[in-house]
C-alpha cells in the first residue's frame, strides 16, 4: 500500500503547539499535531512550585518556559509522539477522520475517537461558538537600543496596562552581549490596539521616557566646565506581536473535548509516557 493511501487509526489525539498541548501528548502517550508551533515568550517563567526533572528538568530559579518548551518538542519527536515529518498547512475533521495536509501537498489521513483540542485556532471544521469571551490583548514589543544600551537593568515594572513591563537582555543583533536590547509587555484591548495612542511610534516614546526615569542613559559625547554631555537615548521599533485572549465555549460534540488546563492541573493529573521515561533516563 502506498504511503498516500495509508490511514492512522488513532484513539485520542492532541490539537495544539504550545507546552500545554506537548505536556499532555507526552503525560498520556497521545499523538499531537499543530499547523503553527507556538513557543512561549522568551521571558515567560516556570514556576518554581512545579517539578518537570522527571523530563530531565531540573527545578530551578527563572527557568525560561522557552526551554521546557523546546524539550518537550524534543521528547515527543523521540518519542513517536509527532507523527508529521513535514509542518502541516491545514487539519480539518470530517467526521470521525482527520485529514491534514502539509507543506508539501502531501495529504494524510488518520480515524480517530476524540480530538484533545488545547488551541482551537489550530483546527477547521471545529462546532460553531456558542460563548465567546474576549480580554485585553497580550501585546510585546520588541525595540533595537541604539544609544543607552550600557546598563545594569534587567526588569522594570508599572501599574499601567500600557507597556506594564520592560525586560532588557543582551542583543542579538551583535556579539557583544554588554549590549542591551528591550522587550516591553503590554496588555491592550482591541480598540486600544486600533488607536494611535498605543501604537508602535507610543510605545517607543514611552519606553524611552521610562527607561529615563529608571536613570538610564545615553552614552557619554564630550565634557563641559568638567561635566560629561550625554547622548540621548535612541530607541527603534523592531517587531509588535499581538497575542489575543479569547476564550470560546463550543456546541457539544463527542469527537471534541476543548481542554483549558495550566502547566500545574496537567501535572497533578498525569504521568510520564513509558518511552519518554527511557528517553530521559540514558
Amino acid at each position: 500500500m502506498k504511503l498516500e493511501k495509508h490511514i492512522y487509526e488513532w484513539d485520542k489525539i492532541v490539537i495544539g503547539g504550545d507546552l500545554r498541548s506537548l505536556l499532555f501528548a507526552a503525560t498520556h502517550n497521545y499523538p499531537v499535531i499543530f499547523v503553527n508551533p507556538n513557543p512561549p515568550f522568551r521571558f515567560d517563567m516556570v514556576s518554581e512550585k512545579l517539578d518537570f526533572s522527571s523530563f530531565g528538568v531540573k527545578r530551578a530559579p527563572n527557568t525560561p518556559q522557552l526551554e521546557l518548551w523546546e524539550k518537550m518538542l524534543l521528547l515527543c519527536g523521540l518519542s513517536g509522539l509527532l507523527p508529521l515529518s513535514s509542518r502541516a498547512n491545514s487539519i480539518r475533521a470530517k467526521e470521525n477522520l482527520l485529514v491534514i495536509t502539509t507543506e508539501n501537498l502531501r495529504v494524510i489521513k488518520a480515524k480517530f475517537k476524540k480530538l484533545i483540542i488545547f488551541e482551537p485556532d489550530q483546527i477547521q471544521s471545529l462546532p460553531d461558538t456558542h460563548k465567546e469571551e474576549k480580554g485585553p490583548n497580550r501585546v510585546i514589543d520588541w525595540f533595537n537600543v541604539r544609544l543607552g544600551c550600557h546598563h545594569d537593568i534587567e526588569y522594570i515594572s508599572f501599574k499601567e496596562n500600557f507597556i506594564k513591563e520592560i525586560y532588557f537582555y543582551p542583543t542579538d543583533r551583535s556579539d557583544n552581549k554588554t549590549l542591551k536590547d528591550a522587550v516591553s509587555v503590554s496588555y491592550l484591548t482591541d480598540k486600544q490596539i486600533d488607536n494611535f495612542d498605543f501604537s508602535e511610534v507610543m510605545s517607543r516614546f514611552k519606553v524611552e521616557h521610562l527607561m529615563k526615569q529608571a536613570g538610564i542613559r545615553g552614552p557619554i559625547n564630550g565634557y563641559r566646565n568638567g561635566n560629561p554631555i550625554l547622548l540621548p537615548l535612541k530607541v527603534e521599533h523592531a517587531e509588535r506581536q499581538i497575542i489575543p485572549n479569547i476564550k470560546r465555549v463550543f456546541e457539544h460534540d463527542d469527537r471534541f473535548e476543548f481542554v483549558d488546563l495550566d502547566l500545574a492541573m496537567i501535572l497533578k493529573s498525569s504521568k510520564v509516557a513509558p518511552y519518554i521515561k527511557k528517553l530521559v533516563s540514558v
